[in-house]
């Protein structure tokens, strides 16, 4: 009976054995299984939601920026240019202006004139395109007098501008994969605040885009267009022509009868100071008067 028992035991353990080993991969695969089916009904993966939401990188920055670089045939530069001008007539010099401009595809962006000793002068900023500025500036200088100063200056954008590009460029290829993963979440049924939140990320790289496309219009058009800002001054007058009025006896009469009303008035506002300030002092002064002439009776009476 023992040794039956004993080998009945052993058979027993060995079974036992030999049921753990095989459920073991069994449950290992059910375990996969459940992830992947977790992994594959989940709102977002973790490695697009940690590339979209990471600390921005710039991505190919050098090459992006040295094909921007490439792009540009020219130098961006803002060029402004100074002058003041003797001129004949100052609103003669106005009308020739706007012609130049009109002329050479401009326009007057600001103007200002102004009269001093009965003549005028003025300032006048115009917009003038790169390609026609020095054509303009000769126009200019041949309807005056001479230049008394001219100063012109360039200033370089062309690394801002290269810069802005590649930036733009960056933003727009992250706000493209923003909105196809957007896509793909709502497709799957997210979570509302998955949804949200790539929403929110997207807004802020818009308003980036917008600000960087801003900036980059505003340095095409100073680039594109020069600035020339000229004072204009007339030339001095050499005499004053004097200029006499012609005598009027109506005029004569107005004057004089104006010049009798206003004394008329002014005597009888005199006369109403007097009679008021009068009655302010009569009543202290008879009672001062009988005052005197009562001490003078008791004097006579004891006398």
């Amino acid at each position: 009976m023992k040794r039956r028992t004993v080998i009945a035991l052993v058979l027993l353990v060995a079974s036992l054995l030999l049921t753990a080993c095989s459920a073991a991969p069994a449950r290992h695969a059910a375990e996969m299984i459940a992830r992947e089916a977790v992994y594959d009904s989940a709102p977002m993966y973790e490695a697009e939601m940690d590339k979209a939401f990471a600390p921005e990188a710039p991505r190919n920055a050098v090459g992006s920026g040295m094909a921007a670089y490439a792009q540009v045939s020219d130098r961006m530069i803002i060029r402004r240019t100074s002058m003041a001008v003797l001129v004949e007539d100052t609103d003669a010099m106005l009308e020739r202006l706007q012609g130049i401009v009109s002329e050479h595809g401009g326009y007057v962006s600001e103007l200002n004139r102004w009269l001093s000793n009965e003549q005028a002068f003025a300032t006048v900023t115009l917009r003038i395109p790169v390609e026609n500025l020095e054509a303009a500036l000769g126009s200019v200088r041949e309807g005056t007098i001479r230049v008394d100063n001219e100063t012109s200056s360039g200033e370089d954008v062309t690394e801002e501008y290269v810069d802005l590009s590649a930036r733009l460029r960056n933003l727009e290829a992250t706000e493209t994969e923003l909105l196809a993963l957007l896509t793909e979440v709502r497709q799957n049924r997210g979570r509302a605040e998955d949804i949200l939140a790539i929403h929110n990320r997207i807004t802020e790289i818009r308003g980036q885009i917008e600000s960087l496309k801003g900036r980059v219009q505003y340095l095409e058009r100073m680039t594109a267009l020069a600035t020339v800002r000229i004072e204009i001054r007339p030339r001095a007058q050499t005499g004053t022509i004097v200029q006499t009025a012609a005598w009027n006896p109506l005029v004569t009469a107005g004057n004089a009868m104006r010049a009798l009303v206003q004394v008329s008035q002014m005597l009888v506002d005199l006369g109403i100071w007097v009679v008021v300030f009068a009655l302010l002092l009569v009543p202290p002064a008879i009672v001062l008067w009988i005052i005197v002439r009562t001490a003078r009776r008791r004097r006579r009476s004891a006398a």
